[in-house]
């Protein structure tokens, strides 16, 4: 996810197609008052948004939870990647006139170009931007400036990257962690996938990162030292308190990092992410292997069963709206380790086990403990020697288990709905715009 917009700079060569489209549109206001995006907003209590992407990633949450607040929401999905950029801005300036939207929202700056002409269009009609983050902003926006705007707002998930987007000069940046869809994770709803046919002692549900590391390293073109110390940089990196892999470089590996930025942004951008890809991928394995004697069950890709021994089940990657609340609900302890590309943020297994009335096992983060209280709606773990205790624990004493996922479930639907998250991202814009 993190390159999401590999492909999304060859929607616009050049801000001239803006510049001609708005001189179009001006030009058939001619002799009315005013324009036609001069209309009024944040007027009424309830909000239209505009939410924008190239693909469907939390679309239906957003748009259910902008239903159940009822406020107005239109979904605008870009179709393909490499559309005629006169196209794709005239989607645009349809779609907003005809919808006069309060707001526009993205997920990941999706929907938007590198250079930031879709931003610069929207502002010269201004339209406020929301951007929700929910992968790492360094990856997708750290080195296209184009994109900054006084009708941008970022909303990041993981608080520690708000300081980075307010140093390369984004004045607007909030955080906002993840949520959960309660009707897609309701206990009591009717399940009808299939990833498991009876209860499941414990499980863990992600990716090895196998093939996608490997896939990005190559695409990199790394070689040389980069390439023959590649898992030196990774077992570095996995300790590390920086979020940015050249940040680390710099700082331990300075001649490896002037090779880096020699490669070109776009390759290098691919080397770090292949570095935070794998990275994540060993510590799962590691942390996995220490649950070894309780015969886990791992959904996922093919790449466990190349890294993983006996004494696992490895089941197919599971469906998110069919089969994962079928496989929460079916499990005892549902077992978390966070990706590394955030050391304290977390990720969505932390809201959607304890929605499904399931008990979670996750890595104890500062940021944790601001949304569940550990020990007591969810379990932790500091380190993976303490993790065989909590499962055996959690597996042995079913009135113990059962309490905090009672806990967990109820601060789940009170606190960290998509709903709730949303009612917050409405606030800041009315703020921010009216």
């Amino acid at each position: 996810m993190p390159a999401c917009l590999e492909k999304e700079g060859q929607l616009f060569a050049s801000e001239a197609n803006l510049h001609e489209s708005l001189k179009v549109i001006s030009s058939n206001q001619a002799g009315k008052a005013g324009h036609w995006w001069d209309y009024s907003r944040f007027k009424s209590e309830k909000v239209r948004v505009l939410v924008v992407s190239l693909r469907h990633l939390l679309l239906s949450e957003i748009k259910g939870a902008l239903d159940r607040l009822g406020h107005p929401a239109q979904v605008m999905l870009i179709p393909g990647e490499e559309l005629d950029r006169d196209k794709v801005e005239r989607l645009y300036i349809e779609t907003i006139k005809q919808f006069k939207p309060d707001f526009l929202l993205t997920i990941n700056h999706l929907g938007f170009d590198r250079e930031g002409v879709v931003t610069h269009l929207l502002e010269s009609l201004r339209v406020p931007i929301a951007s929700w983050y929910v992968d790492s902003p360094y990856l997708i926006l750290g080195h296209y400036r184009g994109n900054t705007s006084p009708m941008l707002t970022l909303f990041m998930w993981d608080r520690d990257y708000v300081p980075m987007l307010e140093g390369l000069g984004l004045e607007r940046v909030i955080y906002l962690p993840l949520g959960v869809d309660e009707d897609i994770f309701n206990p009591g709803a009717v399940l009808t996938g299939k990833p498991a046919q009876q209860q499941i002692g414990v499980g863990f549900v992600g990716n090895s990162m196998v093939i996608k590391s490997k896939s990005k390293l190559k695409k990199s073109g790394a070689a040389g030292p980069l390439l023959e110390r590649y898992q030196e940089v990774c077992k570095a990196f996995i300790g590390s308190p920086h979020l940015v892999v050249r940040d680390l470089m710099r700082e331990s590996f300075p001649d490896l990092n002037r090779q880096l930025l020699a490669m070109g942004e776009a390759r290098a951008l691919d080397y770090e992410t292949s570095v935070i890809w794998q990275t994540t991928g060993w510590h799962r394995k590691m942390l996995l292997e220490g649950l070894q004697r309780f015969h886990p069950t791992v959904a996922g890709d093919p790449g466990w069963s190349e890294i993983l021994g006996k004494g696992f089940r490895i089941l197919r990657e599971l469906n998110y709206y069919a089969d994962l609340p079928v496989f929460y609900r079916s499990t005892k302890v549902n077992f978390n380790a966070t990706s590394r590309q955030m050391k304290n943020g977390l990720n969505q297994r932390v809201f959607d086990v304890p929605a499904s009335r399931s008990l979670l096992l996750t890595d104890f983060t500062r940021q944790l403990e601001d949304m569940f209280e550990p020990g007591k709606e969810v379990l932790a773990y500091r380190s993976g020697a303490e993790i065989p205790g909590l499962v055996e624990k959690a597996l042995k004493d079913t009135g113990y288990r059962e309490n905090i996922a009672r806990a967990g479930y109820k601060r789940a639907l009170s606190e960290h709905t998509y709903a709730r998250r949303l009612t917050k991202l409405i606030d800041v814009m009315r703020a921010n715009y009216a």
